[in-house]
């Protein structure tokens, strides 16, 4: 199965789930996942970044914030 550290998805309003994907240079891209489970520390996926791919864990929620103009 693929998996992330469950501290890696967020939750948008609607109930949709999202990670950031961690890219050279400081680029951070949101990406929708397809949350199966979680597991202890984990989240399951149906659908995803690719194996291997780094995503964001710490700091995920301040980018998500960021984003979307959340506090201002």
């Amino acid at each position: 199965s693929l998996v992330v550290p469950r501290a890696a998805v967020l939750y948008d309003s609607s109930g949709g789930t999202w990670v950031y994907e961690a890219r050279d240079g400081g680029v951070f891209v949101r990406q929708r996942v397809a949350l199966v489970d979680i597991v202890g520390d984990t989240a399951v996926l149906g659908q995803g970044p690719r194996a291997g791919t780094p995503v964001v864990t710490t700091g995920a929620a301040e980018l998500f914030g960021t984003e979307f103009g959340v506090g201002k």
